[in-house]
């Protein structure tokens, strides 16, 4: 057989049985402590050797165990982590639905005679500033097209197109509306409406207030509310700020460039006033 051609086993062997003679023939002469020193002797690599593997080997398995504790205890810290954010954000979306429910409120307090439906922005055209809203209201929630919309800032505009869920809505800046409007100030009034010109800087035109009346002391800085004229718009909203004020000597009126009071690009949500006690 070939394992009995293997050098490495016939020395192995001749140890063997030359250990095995050994321990025999000094049993025999009642040598036993000597033969149990020898053994001893030649044991102790092998044992230093086997208790270094097993030392090594409980050290792998510690190292081990202690990697799995820790990939299990960053799971929970990565969910508990998870956990806290979702409360976070929740906690925010509470706090800003709380915010816009305040403002509903003041809003319904402030103006008792007014009826709100409240609509979501879902969409925005522009160039440079907001012309056309589109909110989440239509003729399934009682939404008519020239119903006055507006924030707890101002006049935004008014609804321009309806459909079944949704209607769009014109603001102060788009050229085919106009609102009456009165400055508390003087009691200066005119007409202010959107201007092609004007509109991608974020501006309105105040016109139709004489030069010769005794109210026509117009100056940057006065306040704009809606007068109540016409059927859109309640009065006594306020509507913007006068920027600068122009001649028009052909008409012998007042020119006066208004800012709107609202940032159409910000809010989320608009008041869209369904009726009022006029």
């Amino acid at each position: 057989m070939k394992i009995f051609q293997n050098k490495f086993f016939i020395v192995c062997l001749c140890v063997a049985v030359a250990v095995a003679g050994i321990s025999s023939t000094l049993s025999i002469m009642g040598y036993n402590g000597l033969l149990r020193n020898a053994l001893g002797v030649i044991a102790t690599p092998f044992r230093l050797v086997g208790t270094a593997f097993v030392n090594a080997w409980e050290g792998f398995t510690v190292y081990f165990g202690s990697i799995g504790e820790l990939t299990e205890q960053n799971q929970q810290l990565k969910d508990q982590n998870a956990a806290l954010q979702e409360q976070l954000e929740r906690a925010e979306r509470l706090e800003q639905e709380n915010q816009r429910l305040r403002a509903y409120l003041a809003m319904k307090a402030e103006y008792p005679s007014l009826s709100f439906e409240e609509g979501m922005v879902i969409g925005r055209e522009a160039s440079n500033h907001v012309t056309v809203l589109t909110l989440n209201r239509g003729t399934v929630h009682g939404i008519e097209t020239n119903m006055a919309v507006i924030t707890k800032e101002g006049i935004v505009g008014c609804v321009s197109e309806v459909g079944l869920t949704w209607c769009k809505v014109s603001t102060l800046l788009e050229t085919a509306r106009s609102v009456g409007v009165y400055l508390p100030r003087n009691n200066a009034a005119g007409i202010l409406s959107g201007d092609y010109s004007m509109k991608n800087d974020g501006l309105c035109k105040l016109t139709f207030v004489d030069m010769d009346a005794k109210n026509a002391d117009v100056q940057p800085g006065d306040t704009v509310y809606s007068s109540g004229l016409g059927s859109v718009y309640p009065p006594d909203l306020k509507v913007g700020e006068v920027v600068s004020v122009e001649v028009d000597n052909a008409s012998r009126t007042l020119i006066a460039l208004v800012r709107p009071a609202v940032d159409f690009s910000e809010p989320d949500y608009f008041m869209i006033i369904t009726g009022y006690q006029k």
